[in-house]
Parts: C-alpha cells; sequence; structure tokens
C-alpha cells in the first residue's frame, strides 16, 4: 500500500504539500518516478519542474539522502530502513481538463502531474487522504470514504483527476443500471431536467451501438471558465471538460 498525505496552507500561492509513506520492503534502494506525459497528450512534458522542494525521511524522521537520476526520477538510499515517507510540493496553477489548479475555492488534480509512482510497484494500491476545509465536498471516479480516496494501482490512478470544493454542483442519471454523474465546478446555471435529458439520451445510443459500458460508474466533471474555453480530456472512468464562459455554457455554448 502507498499512502498519500495531500494537503495546503495558502492557497493563493497555488502550492499543494504531498506526503507519500510506504514500506521499503527491505530494499536498500528506491526510486520514485513522475509521468513524464499524461492520457490525452501523447508527448513529452516536464511536470516535475513544478516541484518546489523534496525531501525523504525514515521512521523515526530521519533525513534520508537521496539524488535526482533523471529530470522525473529520484533514488533515494533506504538502506536499514523499515519506512520510508517522501514530502514535496507542487505549483499548481495551470486550470485546463488535464493539468492541476489550487485556489481559494478549490482542489484540483490530474494525479498523473503530481504523484509517483514506485519503480517496481506500479501495481500497488494507493490510499490518499485528503486534508481539505470541512466544508468542502469531492468529486472523483476513485472509492471515497470520508475524505479518503482509495485506487487501485498507479495506471487507475493517473487517470482518476479529483475536485475539491464548496461550490461544487452534483446531478445523476442512470442508464441500463449504470450511474452517471455530473459535476461543475465554477461560475454556472446547470440545467438538470434538460442535461438529464441530452446525457441519457446520447448514453443509450452510445450503448446500443457498442453493446455495452466498460464500468459501473461513470463521472463527468466540468470545469467552468468566466472566459471562452473549450477542451477536454477523457479517461476510463471520467471525462474532464474545461468550458467558458459559464453564462453561455446551457445556451449558445451548449
Amino acid at each position: 500500500m502507498i499512502n498519500y498525505t495531500i494537503s495546503y496552507s495558502n492557497p493563493h500561492r497555488h502550492y499543494v504539500d504531498f506526503d507519500l509513506t510506504t514500506s521499503t520492503k527491505g530494499l536498500d534502494k528506491m526510486q520514485f518516478q513522475l509521468s513524464a506525459w499524461r492520457p490525452g497528450r501523447y508527448e513529452l512534458a516536464n511536470f516535475s519542474q513544478n516541484i518546489q522542494k523534496l525531501a525523504a525521511f525514515d521512521e523515526n524522521n530521519n533525513p534520508l539522502p537521496f539524488k535526482k537520476i533523471t529530470k522525473d526520477l529520484w533514488e533515494v538510499d533506504t538502506t536499514g530502513t523499515m519506512e520510508i515517507t517522501v514530502t514535496y510540493n507542487f505549483y499548481a496553477n495551470q486550470l485546463d481538463a488535464g493539468a492541476c489548479y489550487l485556489d481559494e475555492h478549490q482542489l484540483y488534480l490530474n494525479p498523473v502531474h503530481c504523484m509517483f509512482y514506485i519503480v517496481d510497484r506500479m501495481e500497488e494500491d494507493y490510499k490518499i487522504a485528503l486534508d481539505i476545509p470541512k466544508n468542502y465536498k469531492i468529486a472523483s471516479s476513485m472509492e471515497l470514504e470520508g475524505n479518503t480516496l482509495s485506487v487501485k494501482g498507479y495506471d487507475l490512478l493517473a487517470e482518476s483527476p479529483l475536485i475539491c470544493s464548496d461550490s461544487l454542483q452534483h446531478g445523476t442519471y442512470e442508464v441500463d443500471g449504470i450511474t452517471f454523474h455530473l459535476w461543475f465546478q465554477g461560475g454556472c446555471k446547470p440545467d438538470w431536467e434538460k442535461l438529464n435529458k441530452d446525457f441519457t439520451a446520447f448514453t443509450k445510443s452510445q450503448i446500443k451501438h457498442f453493446g455495452e459500458f466498460p464500468v459501473d460508474e461513470y463521472h463527468y466533471f466540468f470545469q467552468i471558465t468566466p472566459y471562452r474555453s473549450y477542451h477536454g480530456v477523457e479517461h476510463t472512468k471520467n471525462t474532464v471538460l474545461l468550458l467558458g464562459p459559464g453564462e453561455e455554457i446551457m445556451d449558445k455554448r451548449y
């Protein structure tokens, strides 16, 4: 199990704090890899440039030596260590359908940008504790219990964005026993009756043409901007869409 805690203290500065804790499994060295590309954009990226500081500690909070091997791969000396904690912060100030953003109104993360996998342990489960304001709702296709998310393996984590905010608007509809979630973040007034009617219609058509739907629950995340925007990224269990301006999305931008 790989345990993450995600928190922040000054949202206007856009830095998100990450603590990763896990067993060393007796290894003398461990490598922590940040992705070099993301789903929907098949080109090399440099997400690691958003990490301002990083440190590693053993189970007694003693610092562990580490070195950076490539632009997005770190190696930590874990000799004699049972448990390791890697702490780092990440600059989240890019609001689009595939990146990360933090301000006074929301925490929005695409884990492929900002969360490590451990080399040779990509299949391991993740548990993610969110230290967020009490009045915040959580939108995610990952399993949710309280303020803790869980997901099986890095591949699924990498395509499981999350939004935390007190202004999230949420609706659902159902087709063939499958629940579909509609999440809106940002200034807009969703016409739920119209949305449910139209989304139900195209969902039924899709299932009819393809014969089945690959998951039993699906999420649409809408990031609504006050300026014109039109951009989306699809994943196995969710889709993120950036749309704006908010006052037009149920009208001429629908």
